[in-house]
């Protein structure tokens, strides 16, 4: 049983994408003027949405609670590791400060407690497909 790239790609996209821009819009309504946005502001939702989207896809199957486990870690971790990176790309001098000052801003401006809500809410609606060993189709619906 795996998940379908169609509902894998939902899933990454709504997760990262929902948070992201409500982190954006609540980071814009406290500090009005203050975002001035970069190439490098991209890298986060790029690399969050495909690397949820292969974790649904390739793990193996796993309980919605281990799903939701999985996927919450993943973003946590991956938050500040390209922050740090885009801080790294800019000429920052500390980049490990600025990727932990962004994942505790992210908390304030309410990115991480979205996708930890967003993830458990869509680890519900993934759909799945059996493979059969005799067919090298993957057809079956099982959701």
């Amino acid at each position: 049983m795996t998940v379908t790239p169609r509902s894998a790609l939902a899933y990454a996209f709504i997760v990262t994408a929902g948070s992201w821009v409500l982190g954006l819009l609540v980071d814009l309504a406290t500090a009005p003027g203050a975002f001035r946005p970069e190439a490098w502001d991209l890298l986060f939702p790029a690399v969050a949405t495909a690397a949820v989207m292969a974790a649904r896809m390739l793990a193996a199957p796993l309980p919605r609670w281990k799903v939701i486990v999985t996927d919450t870690a993943l973003y946590t971790v991956l938050l500040p590791m390209c922050a740090g990176i885009a801080a790294w790309a800019q000429g920052d001098p500390a980049p490990a400060d600025s990727a932990f000052a962004t994942s505790i801003f992210a908390l304030f401006t309410l990115q991480l407690p979205a996708a930890w809500a967003l993830i458990a809410w869509r680890s519900g609606r993934l759909r799945t497909v059996l493979k059969n060993p005799g067919s090298t189709s993957d057809t079956q619906s099982c959701s």
